[in-house]
């Protein structure tokens, strides 16, 4: 499924703002120390691509298909380097190897998003080949449906470490490493589910408003740091991918209903290089919050309209 579709060239993002105060600066300063998980000459790395900047350039998890694999085509008709990350080796080396032919620069680097050693792995790699890291995109993301009492412990744990201890791990690597290169803009892929609550999605849903709520405290605690990076949050609704592929057949009446009904509305969702597209638009606006359905945000409204009124949670059956 790769989208080809080219795009309007994104403005820089997140760069350094000519007004900024001692302060600013001296706390910017502090952030350049290494962390502990990061060796001297790997940081020493970073800031000789600092001083030698080289073509912008973006690193994607969950590459290998579906938004990831729209943001890369239209990331690359742009212009970007990029480095593509995905836990299926050879889906990721062949989304690679057909955007080297369109003549993109492209490294790829096999990663189990859930493994934080693979995440520094990542990171690592990505500025040794790339130089450079200016959009990263916490895409990858796995689901889960059940009624929550029933489900083992090991599937919300699959499900919180791919959706959401990845994103977290691979802040992390990267955000001391931005902010040593001077600018950089992280998007964390949520979903529509990061905003509302349904039934018989309970590991999806906690993974998914957590991301949310880990993008709002990165959001806020940069800003008060002064530090020039950006970031932004994606809450797609359905969006033709294969996620739900391979959903239990066997689960009981109601979550097998309600699987057919994510299966179909996920194929007639948008395509992922639409998604990609409204993805890029926002990336460039600078927006927070990026939606790319409008019933996202129809759903966060009536959520937040029921929590003020006291109401109890309600949902009916779309099929």
């Amino acid at each position: 499924m790769p989208a080809r579709q080219g795009q309007t060239p994104m403005q820089p993002v997140a760069q350094r703002h000519p007004t900024q105060t001692d302060d600013a600066r001296a706390r910017r300063r502090r952030y350049k120390e290494p962390c502990a998980a990061m060796d001297a000459a790997v940081f020493q790395e970073t800031f000789n691509m600092a001083a030698n900047p080289r073509q912008q350039a973006a690193v994607i998890t969950g590459a290998a298909g579906g938004i990831g694999l729209g943001l890369a085509h239209a990331l690359a008709a742009q212009g970007y380097a990029l480095a593509l990350a995905d836990i299926d080796a050879d889906a990721l080396e062949a989304a690679r190897a057909a955007l080297a032919r369109d003549g993109a620069t492209v490294v790829a680097v096999p990663t189990d998003v859930g493994d934080a050693r693979q995440i520094t792995h990542l990171c690592d790699e990505s500025f040794r080949q790339l130089g450079r890291v200016d959009l990263l995109f916490n895409n990858a993301g796995v689901l889960a449906t059940g009624r929550c009492w029933e489900l083992p412990p090991e599937v919300f744990d699959k499900v919180m470490r791919v959706n959401l201890w990845s994103v977290l791990h691979a802040l992390r690597c990267f955000v001391p490493r931005m902010v040593a290169q001077g600018s950089g803009h992280i998007v964390n892929v949520a979903s529509m589910a990061g905003l509302a609550v349904g039934p018989w999605l309970a590991p999806y849903t906690l993974s998914k408003q957590g991301v949310v709520a880990l993008s709002e405290g990165l959001a806020l605690e940069l800003q008060a740091a002064g530090l020039p990076i950006k970031v932004s949050v994606v809450c797609p609704g359905p969006v033709a991918t294969g996620i739900a592929a391979d959903l239990d057949g066997a689960a009981p009446q109601e979550v097998h209903q309600m699987n057919g009904a994510l299966r179909n509305g996920i194929a007639a969702g948008l395509t992922p290089d639409q998604a990609a597209r409204v993805i890029l638009d926002g990336v460039s606006a600078g927006q927070f919050w990026i939606l790319p359905h409008e019933q996202a945000a129809h759903a966060a409204l009536a959520r937040a309209q029921g929590i003020a009124a006291g109401s109890a949670p309600s949902f009916a059956m779309q099929v």
